[in-house]
């Protein structure tokens, strides 16, 4: 059934109003945060890159912008309702910080949550059956000089909190080995999904490189899985990491079916192993999958935030920069 006009005015009027929530955030980001935006739609609206030559100089962190012409409170909550589950999968999926933003975009005002502070468990999103969820956002959160501030404190901490879990003697000595070993799946997962999965039933060559991507997608799990056992059980950085392996497993496992039923890594493959994957679910997971690895990648090598002494030298650098421009 072809779509209604007044449904194609409504898609566009709403990705209009998307537009104008995602400028009016740009423009109220301070000075020296840098937006870039996707270059295609996989869950996030953009990142920030953190270029102040402040203590977060360089560091980076995710935004998820929902905009509205009558954002809906209740109980000094902005509610958002109807949010696609799958989306906020995708949100999980990736470790860094994601601030998940309203916008009211007639009043010009926002109200902001990190993303891991809306849900209590990762359950809520990866068990639920309902294709919507409804996230709420406290009125006391507004995107103002107060909310930005609190935003700086809270980077700061978390990258603190995370350089300090992965300099232990426990972690750092696996850490170079871990990033190695998931930049060199992600080279071979890019070059696995080149093309879109061919419909079942598979031929030998397809049924082959279907499991050697889920032996990859396999030893990249267990390699993050190694390094997340040497990180402090409670620590910020143990949960993030955590709730990450627990969103990328549940989106490689519902594109490849059979990826739970593979032996540990280093045995061999039993003659009667039942290969199953969901090339439609394969479509989309692929691009998901290849950005999580790589924002985990960035999050594991971000910087440490600067003491003030390291912060001057990071504006005397810039400085030199600009005038040797």
């Amino acid at each position: 059934m072809s779509e209604s006009i007044s449904a194609k005015r409504c898609r566009i009027n709403q990705s209009h109003v998307g537009d104008q929530g995602e400028l009016w955030f740009a423009a109220a980001l301070p000075q020296g945060w840098v937006w870039q935006p996707p270059r295609r739609d996989f869950g996030k609206d953009g990142l920030i890159v953190i270029r102040d030559g402040s203590e977060l100089h360089n560091l980076e962190f995710s935004v998820q912008i929902k905009t509205s012409t009558r954002p809906r409170v209740r109980e000094e909550f902005i509610v958002l309702d109807g949010i696609s589950r799958s989306s906020i999968r995708y949100w999980l999926a990736s470790p860094l910080p994601t601030l998940v933003v309203a916008v009211d975009i007639v009043n010009r005002a926002g109200w902001y949550a990190w993303h891991l502070d809306l849900f209590d468990s990762p359950y809520e999103v990866f068990e639920g059956e309902a294709k919507t969820m409804t996230l709420r956002i406290s009125t006391k959160n507004q995107l103002n000089e107060v909310g930005w501030r609190s935003i700086r404190t809270d980077l700061h901490r978390h990258f603190s909190a995370l350089q300090r879990a992965l300099s232990t003697d426990a972690v750092a000595p696996y850490l170079l080995a871990t990033v190695h070993n998931v930049a060199r799946i992600v080279g071979n997962l890019i070059r696995l999904g080149a093309s879109a999965p061919p419909e079942p039933p598979f031929t030998q060559r397809e049924g082959i490189a279907f499991l050697v991507e889920q032996m990859e997608l396999q030893d990249l799990i267990f390699s993050v899985r190694s390094l997340l056992h040497r990180v402090a059980a409670g620590s910020e950085a143990n949960k993030q990491i955590g709730l990450w392996l627990t969103s990328f497993e549940k989106i490689a496992n519902d594109a490849h079916p059979s990826l739970r039923a593979l032996p540990p890594k280093g045995h061999d493959i039993p003659p009667n192993f039942k290969l199953a994957v969901a090339p439609k679910q394969l479509l989309e997971a692929r691009p998901h999958l290849v950005l999580a690895a790589v924002d985990l990648i960035r999050l594991l090598t971000s910087p440490k935030p600067n003491t003030d002494s390291t912060r001057e030298n990071v504006k005397r650098a810039n400085g030199s920069q600009s005038g040797a421009g």
